[in-house]
């Protein structure tokens, strides 16, 4: 199938039909009743649609995607509402939507299959089984019927498919079955934990790093450009890592802030409405996809934390408050919890009645005549944010007719100046004409992995920053989550929430990404709490999906539902793996409960995918992040004293002031915190304060320097660990 370019299309909305809603109706699935409409006869992924496809002898076609897919929509519009295209799925095939947030594991192997068929993969995912689950044909988005330009139409596909089918389905049913055994032979469950855990992890990263870079319009690779921000943490956690050569830590740096500043002034991101869009469809930054992802929020923001520790450039913080403001204020649940994500398109205030990728957020010479009468305040923000009266969409392989007269704001680069008052002005008067607009679809899911996300990341600010309010949407979030989504007698989590928790259990990413954000909430709070409820997660993950024979974690159940062998993916996607969030959590507990088994399997997490680390250097950023917690000495500050009062702060404000990767924090607090960590660790029995000063330690491998009550003192010691 040709890969699209030309994804920026102006549609109009789809005419409901008469005929009655599908069994997607009473879905919890945002996506899923988007089709709800449909003359297809969907069913939602389960045993009463294989059922029928064996007793009827027919073929099974699986959709998946998620709300606020833009192609999803795209052929929820040319196909699936389509008459004759329904009419011929109802009566050949048993469809089957499916929303690849609800169940991430069906969509991981089902688009792993696709991508081993055609080398690439995306959603829609549509993917044709037989009656016993076992795919033979796959791809990504088609158009309805055959265009020159577009490639190979659906109707035609299905049509094929079905009379192959018809004719000879020993054939189809032998290939199927052979296709399923060559995957699974392939399958990492019975691979080998082997490899030495090292800093080398990360300067091989480095070195390859800077071939993949693209000096002139920062990131790396060609084309379109995600954010990365996995790959950017590494870098800047590299360049403040003092083991690693200067040159190379000069290098990971520069790439690292390089990247981020085109990142902050680009189009990917909302300079009116605070956030990111998921990546931009061009080289340079400019013109984004405009959906907004919590997943791609939260992750940013850490890089810009790292950011800033490392530079102190109040460019960092901006754009970290700008970002946690709009999930604030956007993208909350009044109990606490964070949606999903908004959508690339909305209502097109230019043409009623229809909707257009990105009208929410894109602007016209008009809109800046009306909004900016006066001609020097409006030339000087039209300049400063590249507004051009024909659009300032890229040209090359972009539709750039679809984009006439319309521009994304963006800055030339981080010295771009302009009148402070002038823009603070200007960005209001935005805000207030943009906030007339219908918003884009919110899907209010929340699924417990990104929330993990946020709360690190608003943990973090909130320690970092010393912003009270970030920290209290943290441990809201945290609470909303266990009380909604875990269950206190199996000490399992499900998957998501959305108006009642939902029956599909947790994934391995689910209980890793919630168990960090605890233990960046303990950071943030001294609440000992968090820690202790970190361990039961950890505990469940372990006996759930730990690897126990090859190290690691699979990535879901074995379950008779899914005919692949489970995987235990190590691969960075737009999330971290679970596999290196564990490896992190695991090396991190090890610290808080002087548990050299915990420490032993973090690295044996990291050593089961060494051959994949050996392939390509740029490969599983976040998997040789935890090498960094792995392969050092770790360094335990220690702070005595009173939480929240002004001495504590003092000595807080000195190590948040430094990029220190491999650090982990303690708090000694003379209460119940400090005599559960010391049943564990006996180092923190006796540190206390005086005089209502603070005390702080600095210990390394639990053998801690003079204590100090000097903020002084305690950055020199710091900065000597740098």
């Amino acid at each position: 199938m040709p890969r699209l370019t030309a994804i920026f299309l102006c549609l109009s909305l789809t005419v409901g039909s008469a005929h009655a809603a599908n069994r997607l109706a009473d879905s919890q699935s945002p996506y899923l009743q988007q089709h709800a409409d449909n003359p297809v006869d969907w069913y939602p992924w389960g045993p009463e649609a294989f059922e029928k496809a064996e007793a009827e002898q027919k073929l099974v076609f699986i959709s998946v995607g998620y709300s606020t897919c833009h192609w999803c929509h795209v052929m929820n519009r040319e196909s699936f509402s389509d008459e004759e295209i329904a009419a011929y799925l109802n009566e050949n095939y048993v469809c089957i939507k499916i929303d690849r947030e609800e169940r991430p594991d069906i969509d991981n192997v089902y688009m792993t299959f696709v991508q081993t068929l055609t080398g690439q993969g995306g959603w829609p995912l549509n993917v044709w089984l037989t009656p016993d689950k076992k795919p033979f044909f796959g791809g990504t988005y088609f158009p309805p019927r055959d265009d020159p330009r577009r490639g190979r139409g659906f109707l035609p596909i299905i049509q094929n498919i079905n009379k192959l089918w018809k004719q000879d389905p020993a054939s189809m049913l032998a290939r199927s079955t052979s296709m399923v055994e060559t995957l699974n032979q392939h399958s990492p469950e019975s691979s080998a934990a082997e490899g030495d855990v090292s800093l080398d992890l990360i300067t091989s990263s480095i070195s390859a790093s800077l071939f993949a870079f693209d000096e002139e319009n920062k990131g790396f690779g060609e084309g379109q450009k995600f954010p990365g921000a996995n790959s950017l943490s590494l870098l800047l956690r590299a360049a403040a890592t003092p083991e690693i050569a200067d040159e190379d830590r000069a290098l990971a740096k520069r790439m690292g802030l390089e990247t981020l500043d085109a990142i902050i002034t680009g189009g990917i991101r909302d300079h009116v409405g605070g956030g990111f869009h998921r990546y931009t469809v061009d080289a340079g930054w400019q013109l984004p996809h405009f959906e907004k992802m919590l997943y791609d929020q939260a992750l940013i923001v850490e890089a810009l934390i790292d950011a800033w520790q490392l530079t102190g450039e109040d460019r960092y913080k901006q754009a970290t408050i700008e970002t946690l403001d709009y999930l604030l204020r956007e993208m909350r649940d009044p109990a606490g919890g964070f949606y999903s994500a908004e959508d690339a398109e909305s209502d097109d205030p230019d043409a009623p009645g229809t909707k257009r990728e990105g009208a929410y957020f894109l602007w016209s010479v008009a809109d800046f005549e009306t909004l900016f009468p006066a001609e020097e305040t409006r030339a000087a923000l039209a300049a400063y944010f590249n507004v051009r009266p024909a659009g300032n969409a890229p040209y090359g392989n972009f539709p750039r007719d679809i984009f006439q007269g319309y521009n994304t704001l963006r800055i030339n680069s981080v010295k771009e100046t302009i009148d402070p008052k002038t823009l603070e002005e200007g960005l209001n008067t935005l805000r207030e004409a943009r906030s007339k607009r219908k918003r884009p679809h919110l899907d209010d899911k929340i699924i417990t992995s990104w929330n993990g996300l946020a709360i690190s990341a608003l943990a973090r600010a909130g320690l970092v920053f010393e912003r009270d309010d970030y920290t209290a949407a943290a441990q809201q979030a945290a609470t909303f989550i266990l009380e909604n989504l875990y269950d206190a007698q199996t000490g399992t989590l499900a998957r998501l929430y959305r108006k009642d928790v939902s029956p599909v259990s947790g994934f391995a990413e689910d209980y890793a990404f919630i168990i960090d954000g605890l233990l960046d909430l303990y950071e943030a709070t001294a609440d000992h709490t968090w820690i202790q409820q970190a361990k039961r997660l950890q505990d469940t993950q372990d006996q759930r999906f730990a690897d126990s024979d090859a190290g690691g974690f699979f990535l879901f159940e074995a379950s008779e539902d899914i005919v692949f062998k489970r995987t235990k993916f190590s691969a960075d996607s737009a999330i971290p793996s679970p596999n290196s969030v564990s490896a992190k959590n695991l090396a991190r507990l090890s610290q808080f409960f002087d548990d050299s088994t915990l420490a032993d399997r973090a690295a044996a997490t990291i050593a089961a995918f060494s051959a994949e680390l050996e392939s390509a250097g740029t490969y599983l950023p976040t998997l040789r992040e935890a090498a960094l917690l792995v392969s050092k000495k770790p360094l335990q500050i220690v702070i005595a004293g009173t939480p929240d009062s002004k001495a504590v702060d003092e000595m807080l404000r000195e190590m948040n002031h430094r990029l220190l990767p491999s650090r982990i924090l303690l708090y000694a607090d003379q209460g119940q915190g400090q005599a559960y960590l010391g049943e564990h660790l006996e180092f923190i029995q006796t540190a206390k304060s005086y005089d209502d000063l603070a005390t702080a330690f600095v210990c390394e491998n639990f053998v801690c320097q003079m204590p100090t009550e000097d903020p002084k003192v305690l950055a020199k010691q710091l900065d000597a660990k740098r």
